[in-house]
């Protein structure tokens, strides 16, 4: 019945310190916590989706979703790039 419940307490919990880490970065240099947010959400769900993977798959696995969730981060730098013109 409570299957998951500590992988999801884990999973979000580091998605949401990175989160938190990125507001306080981004508000250190002269930012407004937005971008810090969005980037730090970004390497947050890389990071929990990499340790949850471990627990699941095997280590090539693991870095094949870690990659796939790092290669999104460019994408998006692009896109608030050229949104922002």
């Amino acid at each position: 019945m409570l299957d998951g419940l500590i992988f999801g307490i884990v999973d979000n919990g580091v998605l949401a310190i990175c989160a938190l880490m990125g507001i306080d970065i981004d508000k250190k240099f002269n930012g407004k916590g937005i971008h810090g947010a969005l980037y730090g959400a970004l390497f947050g769900n890389a990071l929990s989706d990499g340790i949850g993977s471990l627990l699941d798959f095997g280590m090539l696995t693991t870095i094949n979703i870690v990659v796939g969730c790092l290669l999104v981060i460019p994408l998006v730098y692009a896109y608030t790039t050229w949104r922002a013109k």
